[in-house]
């Protein structure tokens, strides 16, 4: 129990008792040393604390009843945000994996899915979130793009498995409790992030649905 919360409670009860002793001096002219007086002032002093404890002892009962349901809830949500968190992690690693398929050769060196990825955000930064017009004058990620769309070739499957991952990522995202000021938290915030990466390349493959693609961005703009 927080000790300041608990100094006020002890005031506020000694607050109490004085003004039941003050309010009893007033009425009846102080307290004698005859017994039966003692014995009035009992049951006055006892008539009013009885009740008023009790009371304030019902109010502590209902007090600790709601804390212990708060940190049960609590409880639950932090399980979910760990179970959600590995599932994030979990497809976080797989993604890793099919960045380094392999799309081919420039000058000697190989080209990977990742650097079409690199490329995509490159050219998505030059023309301001519209890049169509510069597609051409990239060959090889043209290439990239065409392959990505061939139902039986290594990139399109990995493309294609790259996007039902990210739309995976999207739903358990969605899912992830909020903190109570809004927004998620700080490694939930990075790994969208992460994943937004990947989304002009995939939005050029058009392997993304429009609902993911738009998760992401309003991630992106909220963060």
């Amino acid at each position: 129990m927080n000790r300041k919360f608990l100094l006020i409670v002890v005031a506020g009860a000694i607050a109490v008792i004085v003004a039941i002793v003050g309010m009893y001096i007033n009425m009846f002219g102080g307290i004698r040393s005859d017994q039966a007086v003692w014995g009035t002032f009992g049951d006055y002093f006892g008539g009013i604390l009885n009740p008023v404890f009790a009371l304030l002892a019902f109010l502590g009962v209902l007090w600790s009843l709601d804390l212990q349901m708060r940190q049960i809830r609590q409880l639950e949500l932090d399980k979910k945000a760990d179970e959600i968190l590995q599932v994030v992690k979990d497809i976080d690693a797989r993604l890793t994996e099919l960045l380094q398929t392999l799309v081919g050769a420039d000058s000697g060196h190989d080209v990977l899915v990742i650097h079409m990825v690199a490329e995509a955000n490159r050219l998505c930064k030059q023309e301001g979130g519209s890049h169509t017009k510069f597609l051409a004058a990239v060959d090889i990620y043209m290439d990239f793009l065409k392959a990505s769309k061939s139902s039986d070739s290594l990139i399109g499957m990995a493309v294609r498995e790259m996007a039902d991952q990210v739309t995976t990522m999207c739903e358990f995202l969605k899912r992830y409790p909020q903190q109570q000021g809004g927004g998620y938290a700080p490694i939930i915030e990075y790994y969208t992030d992460k994943t937004s990466r990947l989304i002009p390349m995939l939005v050029d493959a058009e392997s993304l649905s429009g609902s993911t693609q738009a998760f992401f961005k309003a991630e992106i703009r909220s963060s």
